[in-house]
């Protein structure tokens, strides 16, 4: 048996600009993100080429952000987490 392989976009890092991010998850083949107005995950892409990013999730003044670096060339993006509350003490 054959199992189907989830499809989802690419989406360079430098069209990413201003996404809102739902949630994440690492993957053998990358970063995927679901994106607010989006029915699809979504890739991230960096400028090199690679997808893979050293992620963390960032709080501050009440907000949360997802803070990417390309694990190859250090390329940085953050983006707004909606939906996630600050982590317990």
């Amino acid at each position: 048996m054959t199992l189907a392989r989830e499809m989802f976009r690419d989406v360079p890092i430098a069209a990413a600009s201003g996404i809102v991010v739902l949630s994440w998850r690492s993957r053998e083949d990358g970063l995927a993100l679901r994106v607010r107005g989006q029915n699809e995950e979504l890739r991230l892409v960096c400028t090199c080429g690679r997808s893979h990013w050293v992620v963390r999730e960032y709080f501050a003044d009440g907000a949360a952000s997802l803070v990417v670096t390309c694990h190859s060339c250090g390329t940085r993006g953050a983006f707004t987490l909606e939906g996630v509350s600050l982590p317990a003490p």
